[in-house]
């Protein structure tokens, strides 16, 4: 309002009535899209050690060769590619002869648009490890580094409020850090019924540090590594009202 001189409400009402874009700039100024290339390196490091080798084997025995991703809350697009790079550098190192699905969703349209561009400032780059910052994966462009063809690929970025229903399905991993802490439990354990509805047997679910599945929730998932909020979709979902 301070922005557009508004000098109460009322007239803040008709700015939206007569300029329904206002909304979109109202979201983008009022959600956080705080992100980085690898953010808390310890989490990836604990992506890479404890989750992806589960992840594999599960696609072994299963007779799929895709795993599916979603980076729910993506922000700028970051995190996506960060899981996807992993992910490649695995399969290539281990010759696994599997593919890579990996979905980014945030609610802001300007924030999937920069996501789907994949061209980012040196110093958005300024973290990423060495062995990760070369043509494979980031290629140098006159506005800084350009996320490759090959992982672009694998990407794909769309719009979404996780008040919704989940647009995908059989997923393998689903990671949405520093996002439901802005929710109340209620909504919380609805957009958490989600991720669990689009998850297959046993996948895993990824939280930010200072968040937590609670009530509802862990009727669904189980916490297996505390440190990283790492948790597991429960082979069959339980009532603690009956145990």
């Amino acid at each position: 309002m301070a922005q557009l001189s508004c000098r109460n409400l009322d007239d803040y009402l008709d700015r939206l009535r007569e300029a329904p874009g206002e909304i979109d700039e109202l979201l983008d100024t009022v959600t956080i899209h705080v992100t980085e290339f690898f953010r808390d390196s310890d989490v990836f490091e604990a992506i890479t050690k404890k989750v992806f080798p589960g992840l594999v084997e599960r696609k072994r025995m299963s007779g799929y060769n895709t795993i599916r991703v979603w980076s729910a809350g993506c922000s700028t697009g970051e995190e996506a590619y960060s899981i996807a790079i992993l992910l490649d550098h695995l399969i290539q190192k281990e010759t696994l002869p599997l593919g890579i699905e990996v979905f980014g969703t945030d609610v802001s349209e300007d924030s999937c648009s920069v996501a789907r561009a994949g061209i980012y400032s040196e110093s958005k780059v300024k973290y990423v490890p060495p062995h990760i910052l070369r043509p494979r994966y980031f290629q140098t462009c006159s506005d800084g580094y350009r996320i490759s063809d090959r992982i672009r690929r694998n990407v794909k970025f769309i719009v979404h409020d996780l008040f919704s229903k989940s647009p995908f399905t059989m997923l393998d991993l689903v990671v949405c850090r520093n996002v439901l802490i802005h929710f109340n439990h209620s909504v919380r354990d609805d957009v958490i019924g989600n991720f669990g509805a689009s998850l297959n047997e046993r996948g895993i679910l990824i939280l930010g540090k200072c968040e937590a599945v609670t009530s509802k929730g862990m009727e669904i998932f189980e916490l297996v590594v505390p440190r990283s909020k790492i948790y597991r979709k429960r082979l069959n979902p339980i009532r603690f009202e009956e145990v």
